[in-house]
């Protein structure tokens, strides 16, 4: 058998085993009773909850009009309800009876219809007589992560347990309650229907017995759904041979018609494929068929190790642990001591969500595992890729890519090899130090590290198992291949130069976002910040932030604190900002409190956001038996300490800071003339933002939590100006990384480079090619910004009619220092 159809063999079981995936989820759903969560079952209740919310209204409105007759039990029970979230919880509980059984007695499921609305006017009564207690329990169970069938047992034992009252209603009652619902139900949705046992679909029913069952023609609508269901479901694999290359908006990666066409950029809208029909794609296509044409295999190596730390349920390095955590121990008096048992169950609820987690990462682990043995004895193996709606690439397939966790990374290798050269070597050891987590010091260090560590490094080459150093690594796993790599370079004996390497050296850059928001305006402040510029050593714009954010604290600290006759009632006095700075200088402020409002800022990052990373990092210091002086004003302090932390920023980062308050500017002003947001960017790709009005109707039931209409949730012509505001600065620099990543690509394809690990702001090839990825990836970044990107975004939209502010004024940063930037990527 030729290779080729081998890769036609693999893409039919891919097909398969889509398929049995899909169908395999719908029918555990289907026999548990939650048909609903399924594609088909939301579909039926988007389309049945409108019609019987119209249907029980008129139904309550003609009852007590007096138009129907007398005031019908059903009426009485529900008429003060939300008549929507009525609708939801019967169309809910009928279809999800429905959908799991052929027929279900009417009586039954009338009492089932009728016990789940007693639940909805139950908790709304909590609700109205005790609504911050319910409020409280609420949000807490939320939190905890707790099931309905939970929440429902909480709430109905915190009714109890405070004296809320509840008369239960009779049987009769919500019999004819139910028997109610269920005629409309039928009546309306034509979903389904009410027969006699000798009608019904099943032949063993008696004759006199009345059952209700989905109609014919909602079964069979139900039956082609899961059929069309398991035709579009495609688990997708590596290639066996190079992928399909892209030469169009559509066709490429996978070479059968057992795989649907894939599309080059996925979910495009019909308005920005017609765009890109118009653009220029070479670049973008030429970057994309490098990326997917390198050949890679499944390091054997580093495989046989975690095979056997799986076997021996380790959970060093990320792997996940075999065993679920044990629950604790029942109290002795929990029949008496109602605190003693309260704190068991929420305990004993917070390990049952932690083991339900540890049961979906033990299952994701060894899917993996499944997919790795597929393809270990593959001399080659393939990505296919293809591109979001901004131009940043995505592998294809599931679970085994470049861009996985460092699991799956460090399962990964090239398949061709290229010797290491005259530096290699030294990009070797850099890039095993970048492993470790050896990344802030210069280039120098990192190797003298390597050197200094050279015996633990053999050691772990020779015997992972005994010797578990590696495993303390930030990415344990690529490190450990760096460590094979390295072991099998020494034992070259004299002859590193001609060692051929394999695994991939990846260069990171410093803080990506903002490097490219810098660049932009030539910010020289945050260009230095986030080495632009060339130094002896990185530079830390987290630690700059701290170190920023501390003096400000230093000098409140050590200024005597005066009244303000202008002070505002409840904000925080002089005297209190002072008391907290010396809190927080005694605290000591480090890089980790402030890395994540740094990191994400120019991805729409808020003093919200800020505050809400801050806190964390706080907590956790904490948590790890950090001491502070705050006592009961910690929460206060810490909002004190992140909007210094978010003032620091801004005078870190100023150009960055303008730049998106500019491009948001621009978004609003568009927004307003309904227009979208369209941008070429340097590789030619056409990004495309539009985001819509929803047109929508939120239910709020007790129990089941917000949920919005799915028979609603369509979208308007409207653009939503909020949105589109909020998503434009993220999108708008991910085009431009992205574009960045496939002008580097294009260079070093030009050069004769044919191995990329390319994960956005992370590039990788051989560490023999290193310096050449440097190089290109340099130039490429200078080329981009030598015009004018702001002004650039402008060009593609139509912005005469509107006022739209200058951009904000260029620094003096020359960009071409990029070029002698060590550490600009590193």
């Amino acid at each position: 058998m030729t290779d080729y159809e081998r890769q036609i063999e693999l893409e039919i079981s891919m097909a398969g085993l889509g398929a049995e995936r899909f169908q395999s989820a719908f029918n555990k759903n289907m026999e548990a009773g939650r048909g609903t969560s399924t594609a088909a079952g939301n579909t039926l209740v988007k389309n049945a909850v409108r019609p019987l919310s119209d249907a029980i209204t008129h139904f309550v409105e003609g009852i007590y009009a007096g138009k129907v007759g007398r005031r019908a039990t059903a009426a009485i029970l529900i008429h003060e309800l939300d008549i929507n979230a009525v609708s939801l919880v019967v169309t809910r509980v009928i279809l999800n009876k429905l959908l799991s059984k052929k027929k279900v007695a009417f009586t039954m499921l009338a009492l089932q219809v009728a016990n789940a609305v007693e639940d909805e006017a139950r908790f709304t009564s909590f609700e109205r007589d005790a609504g911050p207690l319910f409020k409280t329990i609420e949000r807490k169970a939320e939190g905890e992560g707790a099931d309905i069938g939970h929440k429902r047992r909480v709430l109905t034992y915190a009714m109890g347990k405070y004296d809320i009252p509840w008369d239960r209603w009779g049987r009769t009652d919500k019999l004819q309650l139910g028997w109610k619902m269920i005629e409309l139900f039928c009546d309306v949705t034509g979903l389904a229907e009410v027969v006699q046992g000798a009608q019904s679909a099943d032949k063993h029913s008696s004759a006199d017995q009345y059952l209700v069952q989905l109609t014919e023609k909602c079964a069979k609508w139900v039956e082609a759904s899961a059929l069309k269901g398991t035709e579009l479901a495609q688990f997708f694999m590596p290639t066996v041979i190079p992928p399909k290359p892209w030469e169009g908006l559509s066709g490429g990666g996978y070479w059968s018609n057992a795989i649907r066409p894939l599309s080059l950029v996925k979910r495009a809208r019909k308005e920005h494929r017609e765009l890109l029909k118009t653009a220029d794609l070479s670049v973008v296509y030429k970057g994309l068929n490098a990326i997917q044409n390198t050949a890679w295999q499944i390091n054997p190596q580093v495989l046989a190790v975690m095979r056997e730390y799986i076997s021996l349920g380790s959970t060093y390095a990320g792997l996940v642990p075999l065993e679920d955590i044990p629950l604790p121990n029942k109290p002795h008096d929990i029949d008496t001591n109602e605190q003693a048992a309260k704190e068991w169950r929420w305990a004993a609820r917070d390990i049952h969500n932690d083991n339900y987690q540890r049961k979906l990462a033990r299952k994701g682990q060894c899917d993996l595992m499944e997919l790795v043995k597929r393809f270990e004895h593959e001399p080659r193996i393939y990505f296919p890729h293809n591109v979001d709606f901004r131009g940043r690439a995505y592998p294809i397939p599931n679970l085994l890519h470049p861009q996985g966790t460092d699991v799956v990374k460090g399962l990964l290798r090239f398949a061709d090899g290229v010797p290491l050269g005259d530096d290699g070597a030294r990009w070797l050891m850099i890039h095993g130090a970048n492993c470790y987590g050896v990344d802030k010091v210069s280039f120098d260090d990192r190797v003298k590290w390597v050197r200094d560590h050279t015996q633990l490094i053999l050691w772990s080459a020779e015997d992972p198992i005994a010797n578990r150093w590696w495993t303390e690594a930030d990415s344990p796993w690529c490190f450990l291949a760096f460590c094979f790599e390295f072991r099998d370079g020494m034992i070259a004996n004299g002859k590193g130069e001609e060692f051929v390497s394999r695994i991939p050296v990846a260069l990171d850059g410093s803080c990506n976002g903002l490097q490219h928001f810098s660049a932009m305006l030539r910010d020289t402040i945050g260009g230095k910040a986030v080495n632009l510029t060339n130094s002896p050593t990185p530079q830390d714009i987290y630690q700059r932030v701290a170190d920023v954010a501390t003096a400000k604290l230093r000098l409140i600290a050590s200024t005597v604190a005066m009244d303000d006759p202008l002070q505002k009632k409840d904000a925080p006095t002089p005297h209190d900002k002072k008391r907290w700075a010396e809190g927080w200088v005694y605290f000591g402020l480090n890089r980790k409190l402030t890395k994540r409002p740094v990191m994400v800022l120019p991805y729409g990052g808020t003093p919200r956001s800020c505050y809400q990373y801050v806190g964390e990092a706080v907590a956790e210091r904490i948590k790890g038996g950090q001491d502070h002086n705050f006592g009961d004003e910690l929460k206060k302090a810490t909002g004190y300490l992140s909007s210094t932390v978010w003032d620091s920023i801004g005078d870190v980062v100023v150009a960055a800071r303008q730049a998106m308050e500019w491009l948001q500017h621009v978004s609003r002003q568009m927004s307003k003339a309904n227009r979208p947001l369209i941008w070429k960017t340097p590789s030619g790709f056409i990004a495309y933002q539009d985001i819509r009005d929803m047109r929508c109707r939120r239910v709020k039931t007790k129990l089941h939590g917000k949920v919005i209409y799915p028979k609603l949730y369509d979208e308007t012509d409207n653009i939503n100006g909020a949105k589109q505001a909020t998503s434009v600065s993220p999108n708008f620099v991910h085009s431009y990384d992205a574009a960045a990543m496939f002008l580097t690509l294009a260079m070093l394809v030009d050069a004769g480079v044919t191995s990329f690990a390319m994960i956005h702001d992370s590039y990788g090839t051989h560490a023999g090619r290193a310096t050449w990825l440097a190089n290109a990836l340099r130039q490429a970044f200078v080329t981009m910004y030598q015009g004018d990107a702001l002004s650039d975004f402008l060009s593609m939209m139509d912005t005469d009619d509107l006022e739209i502010k200058p951009r904000p004024p260029m620094g003096d940063l020359d960009i071409t220092e990029v070029l002698n930037a060590a550490y600009f990527f590193a």
